[in-house]
């Protein structure tokens, strides 16, 4: 091979190989490009599709209670206890008074869900909702909300910014087992 021929390999050879990786180079910009438009919502995602899952309709509703339904009591209620208020150490003194009165704590945690509404927010499974309404009544202004997430006799007990304080311990202890309890005015009747 003569220096011509050499010449000549090299020159095609770098012809390639700038025409190769000049067109990877130029469609990945173009890719870059794309995504940073698809990314920042200008341009809208073509294979971008809503989901068509059901919507759980008992999530977060205000469970009726069926009729008939007595309170029970406060040593067969298991709680959880957030706190989702700015004061530091409400879910632990909470926890105390609760615990005073019978109730078992399984936890103190600060909350990372969304602000609650009420000052006191309950969740409650489907088959914990005579626990969860027995509970309420320790509260002057304690909404329960039905989880429709769970299937634990475990109560969520959220403390809001307004949350003041549990009725006192005079009102607590007339609170009996076997009374029966009754449903708000804004519920909703939830099949089983």
């Amino acid at each position: 091979m003569n220096s011509h021929q050499r010449t000549s390999y090299r020159q095609r050879l770098q012809q390639r190989q700038t025409v190769i990786f000049g067109s990877i180079g130029l469609l990945l910009s173009l890719l870059l490009l794309l995504g940073l438009l698809w990314f920042t919502g200008i341009v809208p995602f073509p294979m971008n599709r809503e989901f068509t899952a059901e919507e759980d309709t008992q999530d977060n509703v205000v469970p009726c209670i069926p009729a008939g339904t007595q309170a029970v009591e406060n040593t067969s209620i298991t709680v959880k206890v957030y706190n989702a208020s700015p004061r530091t150490g409400l879910a632990a003194t909470v926890a105390g008074k609760l615990t005073e009165h019978g109730v078992a704590v399984a936890d103190e945690l600060n909350w990372g869900g969304e602000t609650p509404q009420a000052p006191v927010v309950i969740y409650s499974s489907l088959g914990a909702l005579p626990q969860a309404y027995s509970l309420a009544r320790m509260f002057p202004t304690a909404t329960v909300l039905l989880d429709g997430t769970t299937t634990t006799e475990v109560l969520d007990v959220v403390l809001g910014e307004d949350f003041t304080e549990l009725r006192p311990d005079g009102e607590i202890a007339e609170l009996s087992a076997g009374q029966e309890l009754t449903s708000p005015e804004n519920c909703v009747t939830v099949e089983r």
